[in-house]
This record gives C-alpha cells, structure tokens and sequence, in this order.
C-alpha cells in the first residue's frame, strides 16, 4: 500500500487516526521534517490509545457492577421465593391482609353486611 519513500503518506494516515485538536493535527501537517512530524503523529495516536484503554477500563467495571447488582437483586428474589414456599415469609399482600383480619377479629360485634363488604374488599387485595 505505501512504498518506503512515502513516509509523509503514512504519518498522514496516522494522524487522521488520531483523536488530537485541530490545532494538534494541524502542526503534524505542517511540520517539514519527516522525522518531527513522525513524532507529533506518534505523541497524537499514543494519546487516543492511552483514552481508548481508559474507556475500555471504565466500560469493564460498569459492566462488573453491573452484573454484581443484577446477579444479587436475582439472588434476593430467589431467597424470597424460597423463603415463601418454606412458609417462612409472606409477601407484603399477604401480611396486609393478615394485619387486617387480625384488627378485624378485635371486634365482636360486626353486622353481617359490613363484614361482607370488608371481605369483599379484602379479596380485592390478594
């Protein structure tokens, strides 16, 4: 693709890779000595691959926190699951409607109609 004596085509090629200024990019391209320019190229395209593993780095722990918090928030409605099917812990329905008929029972005298109309209501919630 280039041949050896094309060393401007190739630090060109370079920093059109790299991620630096206007201004940056522009003293690559006019600076006359092949070597210098060489190594304004190589400081631009050190710096985008030195911002490119940093991304990546971040990407990495917010991927594994990320996960961690998926993987526990799974892990924590497994328990509850288990815990439910055990008998060991009611959903927060269940325990409302348990409160509910627990005050319910307190009183004695309840007249047939409201009672039936309280159950009524009641079943609405499970």
């Amino acid at each position: 693709m280039f041949t050896l004596g094309s060393h401007d085509l190739q630090t060109d090629f370079a920093t059109s890779l790299a991620n630096g200024s206007p201004e940056d990019l522009q003293d690559v391209l006019e600076t006359k000595d092949p070597e210098v320019r060489l190594q304004k190229a190589l400081e631009l395209l050190s710096k985008k691959r030195e911002l490119s593993n940093l991304q990546q780095e971040i990407s990495r722990k917010v991927e594994e926190k990320m996960s961690e918090t998926q993987r526990k928030h799974m892990l924590t409605e497994q328990l509850k699951s288990i815990k439910k099917e055990l008998g060991m812990e009611k959903d927060d329905k269940e325990a409302l409607l348990e409160k509910y008929r627990k005050k319910m029972a307190n009183f004695s005298e309840i007249p047939d109609e409201v009672n039936e109309v309280i159950e009524s209501e009641l079943e609405k919630l499970s």
